[in-house]
């Protein structure tokens, strides 16, 4: 039985081992595809503003008098340039206003060198140099390139399409729409109804380049305290979330979720608030020197790491299930063995060992003595007139002095001896360790406690014993039960009610 416990056991631990890897994979795999499914919706948001941002990038590109305007601003410093701002000001104030009725923020000039020339969007903030906090404005210009991308600037962060400015083939610059990210958030929300979305921007990101004056568009979040919210866009989509309770709970999430938020990439992850699971997505946004600086939040309700892990648990009870099966049916056949073993080592009647058990014990004994040169001792007994009692009171009384016996004399010998029915009233003790003159003393002592014991039938019984030591000329344990058979005769034949040694018969 030890056997089957312990290779179960390992079954099921091997089991379990491989369902939690499976569980751990088919996790990790849900997670990933959200995370890319994210990122697939992010850039088909991106892609819609992209076409529009190239539209307006070609209309300034080829309308003459904006270009002559800008070659003059960059040629002519003072008030020459001044006025060029100025015209180039009014000429695309309706483009910006098309551009911001299409969620666009920002439209800014800025000259080869990346000092600013015209902020559209704030025409008073102009000749400050950008390359050391615009990346993008850097690349666009020296490496003469279309770039795109996020990027946190001196007055608002944004998703910026930078175009290099070229007129009569000579490098004058660069133009930029920047749209919010609030814009993308709200097209999200529009294209995706069933999701929540949030964008939170890194303190230190924020607090290197904003213009000073500019910081109170930035709010903290309970988060993490290493991001910001922008204000604008947080108010401008907190309408639309529909899955309250994870802002209620927002402080607890991101202890929850802070090792993971450290790490600056993108990962997915499912967290149950209320009872509920939701399944958050962090995306991670680098700027053009490749750090990350911002997360795009989504989160939805989930359905797939929770069928996942309950389809884990059904699989985990029906491990277990088959597993106490089996181990039901190992405690069965062990039981029923042990009863089978029980049945043919003891005497229906009396519950003592039967003679096939004593047989085994002494057997036992026997082969100890002859390689160790120890000794023991059997008493042979039986009730005195027995046949009397079960003809003048009937079977069923002579059964009960049979049991009543059997218990009687199981009280009084050692656990190290064996105590068996011999057969009819006939019972047998061996005494390991115990030579015949001890032996003689244990018989004694039994007659005694037979002869002065009340049973339950008013009638008083005796019994005679025989005993008999081991010794060397017995080759067999018959010769040994021969013996104490012969002195048991011997106390019959004295008048019964006797206990006698082997030594002590006639030979």
């Amino acid at each position: 039985m030890s056997i089957h416990i312990v290779l179960l056991i390992i079954l099921n631990i091997i089991s379990f081992m491989m369902l939690t890897r499976e569980y751990h994979v088919q996790k990790v795999r849900i997670l990933d595809n959200y995370s890319a499914v994210m990122q697939s919706k992010i850039e088909a948001s991106l892609g819609v503003f992209k076409k529009f941002s190239h539209y307006v990038y070609q209309q300034i590109s080829q309308d003459t008098q904006v270009m002559t305007l800008f070659k003059q601003a960059v040629e002519s410093p003072g008030p020459v340039r001044d006025a060029s701002r100025q015209k180039i000001y009014q000429l695309l104030k309706p483009n910006y206003d098309l551009l911001k009725g299409h969620n666009f923020r920002q439209l800014h000039f800025h000259f080869a060198n990346g000092d600013s020339f015209l902020r559209v969007h704030k025409p008073e903030k102009y000749g400050d140099n950008l390359f050391s906090v615009r990346e993008s404005v850097r690349l666009a210009n020296t490496q003469q390139q279309i770039i795109e991308g996020f990027e946190e600037g001196k007055v608002f962060n944004g998703y910026r399409f930078v175009y290099p400015l070229t007129f009569e083939q000579q490098p004058l610059g660069s133009v930029e729409a920047s749209l919010s990210m609030g814009s993308i958030l709200e097209l999200l929300f529009e294209l995706y109804p069933h999701d929540d979305f949030y964008f939170v921007i890194n303190k230190s990101t924020v607090d290197a380049k904003l213009f000073e004056d500019m910081k109170g568009n930035y709010i903290p979040t309970l988060l993490s305290e290493d991001y910001y919210y922008d204000k604008a866009v947080f108010e401008q989509n907190l309408a639309n979330i529909k899955y309250r309770d994870l802002l209620k709970n927002v402080e607890s999430l991101g202890a929850e979720l802070s090792p993971l938020i450290e790490l600056e990439k993108t990962f997915s992850q499912v967290i149950t608030v209320s009872n509920k699971d939701y399944a958050m997505s962090f995306i991670s946004f680098q700027n053009f020197k490749n750090q990350h600086v911002a997360y795009l939040i989504t989160s939805s309700e989930d359905t797939a790491v929770g069928g996942l892990r309950n389809t884990f648990l059904m699989y985990a009870l029906l491990v277990i299930l088959v597993s106490m099966i089996y181990a039901w049916n190992i405690y069965s056949e062990h039981v029923y063995k042990k009863k089978l073993m029980y049945l043919s080592n003891t005497d229906f009647l009396t519950k003592l060992f039967n003679r096939n058990k004593f047989t085994e014990n002494l057997t036992f004994e026997f082969v100890k003595y002859r390689e160790s040169s120890g000794t023991f001792s059997v008493v042979l007994f039986d009730i005195d007139h027995f046949k009397r009692i079960n003809d003048s009171l009937g079977h069923n009384i002579g059964d009960a002095y049979l049991k009543e016996l059997s218990e009687l004399i199981a009280s009084k010998v050692r656990h190290s001896d064996t105590f068996a029915r011999w057969g009819g009233e006939e019972f047998i003790v061996l005494l390991p360790s115990t030579p015949e003159s001890s032996a003689l003393k244990v018989a004694e002592l039994l007659r005694k406690q037979v002869e002065s014991h009340q049973f339950s039938s008013p009638q008083r019984i005796t019994i005679s014993l025989g005993v008999a030591e081991v010794n060397d000329s017995d080759k067999s344990i018959d010769d040994v039960i021969a013996r104490a058979d012969k002195a048991l005769y011997e106390s019959k034949d004295a008048g019964r009610n006797k206990a006698t040694a082997w030594s002590e018969t006639r030979k």
